[in-house]
């Protein structure tokens, strides 16, 4: 066309430049969105250096990705086949690029004002104001910032069209050319870009907010994040978490008010030692108890074992001989031998037994940005009492958000991959548990005392590889070979880590908590099967509680596990654990909540209780245990029973941590 330059050739075709450079600007404009954020809260900057600042923006710059590429998908996907040399693509590009920048401006501004009121980003708040109707609206238009903040947006609207329509023009076919064979090509990269961008991370798992958790300084760790990321996170749990408190107010929980439930769980968890602190409100309370004999804070490491099921552990009755090791500290520990986990998943299993709370059907509590934690975790409890807390895994601390979910439960330092060397990762999840276990016992004597050391370890997990065959005593490569053979590696590398720990003085002052996080599944019999739940307890401490071996057959679960661990720690303790001390109550009236992510049971010494929460329900009888057929007509008050108090749990426990709760 005439005045027009000389299309050059390039090795770039067009759309391609215009995607990249509203990329570039999309990142611009959320740092700019950053940056009027800091400045509204510089009082929040104490102790915060001008490096934990750019680390901040730098963060940032992973979620600005997610957002913007979510925006430049719909052109990653049509212009490159839709030429731009028409006028219409231009212009339709245009437009749709500055509607979306200045929409999504508009709600980092927004943003920066709602943390400024309520110090927190975008969340399940938004949607609860916008509720309020009239109200909402009055608070909005009353606001002094209102309308400058509407003046401000509108004016640096024009400024993105402006920008927008020059990256327009700069892309055009008019400025440069491209062999068409080349479009494919750069197609296939930038849609496999797009993935990673949205992703996050090349990890096993998507990218979470724990990755913004770098500082002590809390708003540092907000500034990393981006409220438009924050609000998708919780849109996403808001509409389509399985969990019952989203679903219609008519159809969740038509139990009893949330007050009374709360006092039946208070009911079902009383002892006699404690003193409830919050009636009708939580399950905060003091339980009293008398100083350790031992007279000093005993260390405490606790074990989560991955994936150990207490239907391959020898002590619980496994025939084939695959955990001599922890067999042999059970004989000299206290074993629970009835013993459940919560759910079906590692992060279900941490949060149970690290803080005292239930698996409940839906996301887990560990990685949901919005939930209140009606709770007290076992190294806060230890926190107060001047113990350092320490968690170790050998894998990838983003993955389940385990790094971001204890940041805030007052563990001081968190050990992963990069700790132990990532040179040292082995197959799909990390470093093999061996060489955790060495790494952590060559600094035993340099921890500080008392400390609580956690140790999640991960070998025991499909694909079930092993990092050597010292232990393989199953030579075909059938999964159940392979699971057998991963299941000798684990038990061995316990044994390593007891035999090496018993020549450092602080053995016979630490007391060792072995407990899975949930079992391998597959060969239940039939739905919520309790042998698809149960998992060994062991709590072994030779030099404080002896050694002569003692079995509990009290049924319990992971919700236990603070309690009846905080009884050999002796002392008073507040605390708010949906669990009780196992070791103070009568076998026959333990019990355990079991939770397969749609499907709520209980378990006590004689039934098995299952339910949908809705229709499905049934009653199972224990001693035949093979047959899941329902018995609630043969035994209509143990039904009723176990109803009430599996739905009271289930209601209290989901209601209590969900913030939409009035």
């Amino acid at each position: 066309m005439p005045g027009r330059e000389t299309p050059k050739l390039s090795i770039v075709p067009g759309p391609f430049r215009l995607l990249f450079w509203s990329y570039v600007f999309g990142l611009g404009l959320f740092s700019a969105g950053r940056l009027i954020l800091l400045l509204g809260n510089q009082d929040k900057m104490a102790g915060a250096s001008f490096v934990d600042i750019l680390t901040a923006f730098g963060i940032g710059l992973r979620f600005d990705t997610i957002i913007a590429v979510w925006i430049l998908l719909p052109l990653i996907l049509l212009t490159p086949w839709i030429p731009l040399r028409f006028s219409a693509v231009r212009w339709t590009s245009r437009i749709y690029l500055t509607v979306t920048f200045s929409l999504a401006l508009l709600l980092l501004l927004v943003d920066s004002r709602f943390y400024n009121l309520l110090g927190t980003h975008l969340n399940f708040l938004a949607y609860e104001y916008f509720n309020e109707g009239p109200t909402f609206w009055h608070l909005i238009l009353s606001d002094p910032m209102f309308w400058p903040f509407i003046l401000g947006w509108a004016v640096i609207s024009v400024g993105i069209w402006m920008i927008v329509g020059r990256i327009v023009t700069r892309a055009a076919p008019y400025r440069a050319y491209a062999r068409w064979y080349l479009t494919p090509v750069w197609f296939l990269l930038f849609l496999a870009l797009a993935f990673l961008g949205i992703r996050g991370r090349t990890g096993l798992s998507p990218i979470g907010w724990s990755v913004a958790y770098f500082s002590d300084n809390q708003f540092v760790n907000q500034l990393g994040l981006n409220g438009i990321y924050t609000l998708g996170r919780a849109t996403m749990e808001e509409g389509h978490d399985p969990r019952l408190s989203y679903l219609p107010e008519k159809e969740r929980f038509p139990f009893v008010a949330l007050p009374d439930a709360i006092d039946s769980v208070q009911g079902m968890l009383s002892q006699s030692n404690d003193t409830w602190l919050e009636p009708h409100k939580s399950l905060l309370r003091e339980t009293h108890q008398l100083k350790p004999p031992w007279g000093f804070r005993a260390n405490v490491v606790i074990v989560l074992l991955e994936s150990w099921s207490g239907r391959l552990t020898g002590c619980l009755g496994f025939p084939r001989h695959l955990t001599p090791q922890f067999d042999s500290l059970a004989n000299k520990g206290i074993l629970f031998t009835d013993f459940f986990a919560n759910g079906t998943r590692s992060n279900y299993g941490i949060s149970a037994t690290l803080c005292g709370f239930p698996a409940l059907p839906g996301r887990s509590i560990m990685t949901r940005y919005n939930a209140a934690h009606p709770f007290v975790a076992l190294s806060e409890i230890l926190h107060q009492r001047g113990y350092t807390n320490i968690f170790a895994y050998g894998g990838d601390l983003v993955f389940d958000n385990m790094e971001g979910f204890l940041t805030t439960k007052g563990y001081d330092r968190l050990w992963g991959d990069s700790f132990f060397g990532k040179e040292n990762v082995f197959a799909k999840w990390g470093v093999p548990d061996h060489i955790v276990f060495r790494r952590l016992i060559s600094m035993v004597d340099s921890l500080p005392r008392p400390f609580n050391l956690t140790v999640f370890t991960l070998s025991n997990h499909e694909p079930f590889d092993l990092p050597d065959s010292s232990v393989q005593r199953y030579r075909d490569n059938s999964d159940t070979s392979r699971l057998f053979n991963v299941q000798l590696y684990a038990d061995r590398a316990i044994g390593q880590f007891i035999d090496q720990f018993k020549s450092h003085a602080s053995f016979d002052s630490t007391i060792f908590v072995f407990v899975s996080d949930h079992t391998k599944r597959g060969e239940d019999r039939y739905l919520l099967d309790p042998v698809g739940f149960q998992i060994p307890l062991l709590i072994y401490a030779p030099g404080l509680i002896g050694d002569s071996g003692r079995r509990v057959h009290t049924v319990g679960g992971q919700i236990d596990v603070i309690p009846t661990l905080m009884g050999f720690l002796g002392g008073d303790y507040r605390h708010a654990s949906w669990g009780r001390n196992l070791l103070t109550i009568p076998d026959d009236s333990g019990f355990a909540f079991i939770d397969d992510a749609a499907n709520g049971g209980m378990i006590d010494r004689q039934f098995i209780w299952r339910d949908d929460f809705h229709a499905r329900t049934s009653l199972l009888y224990r001693p035949d245990a093979n047959t899941d057929k329902d018995r609630s007509d043969i035994n209509p008050k143990a039904a009723e029973l176990m109803k009430r108090r599996l739905r009271l749990f289930f209601q209290a426990a989901d209601q209590l941590s969900t913030p939409t709760t009035k």
